[in-house]
């Protein structure tokens, strides 16, 4: 059972979750008219979905950081090249086989198909409207900053265009450590004796931020306070 974080904590690991989270590529919600969504019936995912070079790891390290230095302080090594648990994460992803990316385009497809009357695909087949994902950025970290457990977080943008270019719809969405539905976390030591946990807890990041997406398109969302994001 997750135990509750104090207000402190709370609001110190929000505040470098934010900035971990709100990366470069972010972009602000576009709404979709309700005619050109009434005039969709098959809107294609694109396959290909970009991740940064680097993902982010918020351990213990980096938590007392935080707490010492702020979240500035924090964020720097969070973000920092070591070769540590950050490399150790890459390996595993790679050798694993888990594509991050092959993820969030999958789980999006499907939530989105569940949230709406259209038919969301990722084989290619021809589509009234494209859907372009792309992460802009994803790791594992604390819920609280002495827990041993760690949570995935995702950065999702997601822009929808016409067959001739047009913007029907654009939104990005994030899921982090704090977000009460995350709830496939284990400790570091568990992901590197398993990495088939590491590919659940991607799998229900990805379902988590794909559904808020899917709430967006369908004009559901609740508005974000995110540093980077313009609701």
């Amino acid at each position: 059972m997750r135990q509750p974080a104090s207000p402190v904590r709370t609001l110190s690991c929000l505040s470098l979750a934010c900035l971990l989270l709100s990366g470069c590529g972010t972009v602000g919600t576009v709404p979709i008219a309700d005619d050109a969504r009434a005039r969709l019936r098959v809107v294609s995912v694109n396959p290909v979905v970009k991740l940064p070079k680097d993902i982010t790891y918020l351990g213990p390290k980096e938590a007392a950081a935080m707490m010492l230095g702020g979240p500035l302080v924090g964020s720097a090594i969070a973000n920092g090249t070591s070769t540590g648990p950050k490399a150790a994460l890459l390996a595993e992803l790679d050798a694993n086989r888990i594509a991050v990316g092959d993820i969030v385009a999958s789980e999006f497809a499907k939530q989105a198909s569940g949230a709406t009357n259209l038919k969301f695909v990722v084989d290619g087949q021809p589509a009234d409207a494209q859907v372009q994902l792309w992460v802009n950025a994803y790791g594992i970290m604390h819920a609280q900053p002495f827990g041993s457990t760690l949570y995935p977080m995702l950065n999702v943008s997601a822009v929808m265009r016409t067959p001739d270019g047009k913007v029907l719809w654009q939104a990005t969405d994030i899921v982090g450590a704090l977000n009460p539905e995350n709830k496939q976390g284990h400790s570091i030591d568990d992901y590197a004796r398993d990495p088939e946990l590491l590919r659940q807890a991607f799998m229900g990041g990805a379902d988590i931020v794909s559904h808020m997406l899917a709430d967006n398109f369908m004009g559901r969302a609740k508005p974000q306070n995110v540093p980077g994001i313009q609701q």
